[in-house]
């Protein structure tokens, strides 16, 4: 294998061509028409979500301390 040589292909008939860079939701309708709430507030979902990425970040470490090699989910 040569450098630079390409080892793996994708079909751009599987590419999503509706693809969005931002996507952002109204639940407008959904509580207009069902009646429904949410569970948990906007805060509380920041809160939630802070929470895990700092121990998915904890665990990482964790693995990297122990002499792991711990790869980006980007790279």
């Amino acid at each position: 294998m040569k450098i630079g040589q390409e080892v793996v292909a994708v079909d751009p008939h599987y590419f999503r061509p509706t693809e969005v860079d931002l996507l952002i939701g109204d639940a407008t309708k959904a509580r207009d028409k069902l009646g429904w709430v949410p569970k948990c507030s906007i805060d509380d979902l920041v809160k939630e979500m802070m929470a895990c990425d700092l121990e998915l970040f904890r665990r990482e470490q964790a693995l990297k301390d122990a002499g792991f090699e711990v790869r980006n989910e980007y790279e």
